[in-house]
């Protein structure tokens, strides 16, 4: 692998949470508000030997790849387009490809303004397919809970709300708890879901509680009965839009899923819009993420040259 790196980059290497403030600089200059975007998932979502995330640096144009080894099989594809989409830019990709000596290269995460770029530099060397569609919610109307819309959820929390749960601010002390939640929480879903998507990036991010800067995500727990019982973390995408980054909590406690979502949105109101992320198709998801009245929906693709 870094032989390939060192053909096709003049500087590279394997992202860490350490990268959060760095992905961040490059993101800003995009405008992006795809959840692929948070700077904190990818730094998390780097999980080698097995997956494994590198920047490259090639003539100040940024791209982030993504090496999969599995048993008899690897690969290498871009995990979103480069920071700068020119012909040279494209020449760059081509024979990045060629030297892969792999059938394809996908980019796993297009966000929906860069599709008529890519058409039109690439034509007929792309494929660009629909990958998945993201819930955007306005953070203001989900914690007014105004209305007969929000009606069950309402009393849903209310529930909660009686039993005088504490919502509080994450630190390094309550990790191991946290860890706890999200082992019993897997232990759960990994019966109804054979591959949680988001386990391992979550359990990473919880051991970087107290790394990452406060501006680049926060943290919240929730107690009942002097119980860790849920975790939520959340931070900016850009200055408009939060990305609602993880939020897990102990099966079969009717309500506290929806108390610790609502109570959490309440911390991000400073945001017109927050990105919750697609369903993974997983129907229950769906009901529950289309109860919270999403503003819009948003359409993230996949594009495969």
């Amino acid at each position: 692998m870094k032989a390939l790196l060192d053909k096709i980059s003049d500087r590279h290497h394997m992202i860490s949470v350490a990268d959060t403030t760095l992905l961040k600089d490059i993101f800003s200059q995009t405008g992006r508000d795809s959840w692929a975007y948070f700077a904190p998932f990818l730094a998390c979502y780097s999980l080698p030997p097995k997956r494994a995330l590198y920047l490259t640096e090639k003539h100040d144009v940024f791209c982030l790849f993504q090496y999969s080894g599995r048993i008899n099989s690897e690969r290498i594809d871009l995990v979103i387009p480069p920071s700068t989409l020119t012909r040279e830019v494209k020449a760059y990709l081509l024979k990045t490809k060629d030297l892969l000596q792999q059938v394809n290269m996908r980019i796993l995460w297009v966000d929906s303004s860069d599709i008529n770029t890519l058409n039109e530099l690439f034509g007929e060397d792309i494929e660009i397919q629909e990958k998945e569609n993201e819930y955007i919610y306005d953070p203001k109307d989900v914690f007014c809970l105004a209305g007969k819309k929000y009606k069950d959820i309402r009393k849903k929390i209310n529930n909660i709300s009686n039993r005088k749960p504490v919502f509080f601010e994450l630190e390094e002390d309550d990790v191991p708890a946290a860890l706890d939640v999200l082992d019993k929480w897997r232990s759960v879903q990994g019966r109804k879901n054979k591959f949680l998507f988001d386990w391992g990036y979550t359990r990473v991010a919880l051991n970087a509680v107290g790394q990452f800067d406060n501006t680049d995500v926060r943290s919240w727990g929730l107690e009942l009965d002097k119980k860790l019982v849920g975790f939520s973390m959340a931070g900016p995408i850009n200055q408009n839009t939060a990305c609602f980054f993880v939020a897990k909590t102990l099966m079969g406690i009717k309500g506290v899923s929806e108390y610790l979502r609502w109570r959490t949105f309440e911390m991000l109101q400073n945001y017109d819009f927050v990105n919750d992320a697609s369903d993974l198709g997983i129907d229950g998801l769906k009901q529950y993420k289309r109860k919270l009245r999403p503003y819009k929906m948003r359409t993230v693709y996949t594009a495969t040259i």
